[in-house]
């Protein structure tokens, strides 16, 4: 029945509750005064506590201040004992907690009753109290899960290699769940075999050495099906056994779960070993499935870009031809052009002036938008294009049309198309890179940061293969007559700045 502390200094009342109370089946402690009350409740925690008001010392409403106002003891309820002439302190002695009081003298029967009904509101309110906690957890562990996702989403908007995603993917995962152990699975290059793209808590050496047939153990099943595996314990057939052993990576409890977008497999998001091992509850699950869809898409994303960005690198590189099978250049004038300026940017990238500008967006748009540069050319009339000698005054103007024209097309394309990064990139590099960091540049004679600095880069690395190349009418120089060029040319022709982080990287120059 449970445990009651019984506080009097009264010996005789003492003695006949506690026959009273264990004939009921309780046990029972005692205590003379107030002080030694408070302190065996402190050490016993009884379940109720029988308190007398009138004591010497610590009286029955100090004892039940002290007892109410202490984390370790407040849930405890407590009946109060008075004589009639007490009812001021009862008052008190109410307002400081206690749950019940009886006036003496009292029937035995009514303090039993008044017993059982405080211990039965005290159960009650722990119960209620254990569900709160519980809501409390939940609502906690599910605000924590909703938080990862949402980060998760926001994170995935910033990245835009697939490396990144897997990160984030890994990351969300274990912050969710706290899995200690979480795989991702991708395709190989021949599509026949899932190979382990990124994991942790496992051994590099096993993760890099991974290759399961798409259609084999639990990774596979689940690839090859597009259905989620959540299982609390492994088959210990031998057929099972082998099978989990070639997946060295896996372990019980785990989800193994598709990362897919409509009916496309992408590949399989795998989670196990929870520190206290226990399983995955269905909210983990329905987490670890969401978070999965969430990188799917932007695997799915990062994919289309990549195969889009590889379309137009090869249109833009073909068209860049265009110009050049048109011109007297060597073959590989665009390629060298296009590497000058792509390890230009990745040195501004390093400066600090230049650091949020020049992104790896940037240098990506850089490096497709360059073989541009001369398209216009393509509107040049032979005679004057492909003179072996210096062009006149009227053939010179003529020339420098082809900026003019290379900008009009792509702009009349911009229209068409609406606003895109990589469009405005080239549309910089054509119309800008014939300009001068002094203004004496064309078409429009712009000077300092009024040319886009894509085309003060390009300027640069296209003037530098122009003086180290071969033409119809001059000799090549010689890698260190284009240093000197370059650098006296700095502030006139060209932008300081990309002529300083020219002279520090003059030796990859000449290797390329």
């Amino acid at each position: 029945m449970g445990t009651i502390l019984v506080v009097d200094d009264d010996r005789r009342l003492q003695d006949i509750l506690a026959i009273n109370l264990r004939a009921e089946g309780y046990e029972v402690l005692a205590a003379s005064n107030g002080h030694e009350g408070v302190e065996k409740a402190r050490q016993n925690r009884p379940d109720a506590i029988i308190m007398d008001v009138a004591m010497p010392g610590l009286n029955g409403v100090e004892a039940t201040a002290q007892l109410k106002t202490d984390p370790a003891t407040n849930g405890i309820p407590i009946i109060m004992l008075t004589a009639r002439s007490q009812v001021e302190e009862l008052i008190v002695g109410l307002d400081c907690g206690a749950e019940e009081y009886i006036a003496k003298p009292f029937e035995m029967a009514e303090l039993m009753a008044r017993l059982r009904s405080i211990r039965r509101l005290s159960r009650a309110r722990r119960e209620l109290s254990a569900v709160n906690d519980e809501l409390a957890r939940e609502v906690s562990s599910k605000t924590h899960r909703l938080g990862a996702l949402y980060r998760l989403a926001r994170r995935l908007n910033e990245v835009d290699s697939t490396d990144d995603i897997l990160n984030l993917t890994i990351d969300a995962v274990h912050d969710a769940t706290s899995a200690e152990r979480i795989s991702v699975m991708l395709p190989d290059d021949t599509g026949a075999y899932l190979r382990c793209a990124k994991a942790i808590g496992l051994d590099p050496s096993i993760a890099d050495n991974v290759r399961i047939p798409c259609d084999d153990g639990i990774a596979g099943r689940v690839f090859m099906t597009g259905k989620t595996i959540v299982a609390n314990a492994y088959n210990e057939s031998a057929s099972e056994s082998t099978r989990y052993a070639n997946e060295a990576f896996l372990s019980a409890p785990l989800i193994s779960t598709t990362l897919m977008t409509g009916d496309e497999v992408l590949g399989v998001l795998n989670v196990t070993e929870k520190p206290d091992g226990s399983t995955f509850a269905p909210e983990e699950t329905d987490c670890i499935r969401s978070i999965a869809d969430m990188a799917a898409v932007a695997l799915h994303n990062q994919i289309r870009r990549t195969r889009l960005e590889d379309s137009v690198k090869v249109l833009l590189t073909t068209v860049g031809r265009l110009a050049e099978f048109r011109d007297d250049e060597t073959a590989n004038h665009l390629e060298r052009v296009q590497r000058y300026a792509e390890l230009l940017a990745s040195k501004l990238q390093n400066v600090p002036k230049y650091r949020d500008i020049v992104t790896d967006e940037f240098i990506r748009y850089l490096t497709l938008g360059t073989p541009l540069h001369d398209i216009g050319k393509v509107g040049i009339p032979d005679e004057i294009l492909f003179k072996p000698g210096k062009l006149t005054l009227e053939e010179y103007e003529t020339m420098k049309k082809h900026v003019e024209i290379g900008r009009c097309t792509l702009e009349t394309a911009a229209r068409d198309t609406g606003p895109m990064p990589l469009l405005q990139m080239c549309i910089d590099i054509i119309s800008g890179h014939h300009e001068k960091y002094n203004g004496t540049g064309y078409p429009k004679g712009l000077y300092g940061d009024q040319i886009p600095l894509a085309a003060r880069i390009v300027a640069l690395a296209d003037v530098y293969d122009a003086v180290t190349s071969r033409r119809p009418y001059k000799k090549p120089f010689t890698h260190e007559r284009a240093i000197r060029i370059i650098s006296g040319d700095s502030g006139t022709h060209f932008d300081p700045d990309v002529v300083e982080v020219f002279l520090a990287c003059t030796d990859e120059f000449e290797r390329i």
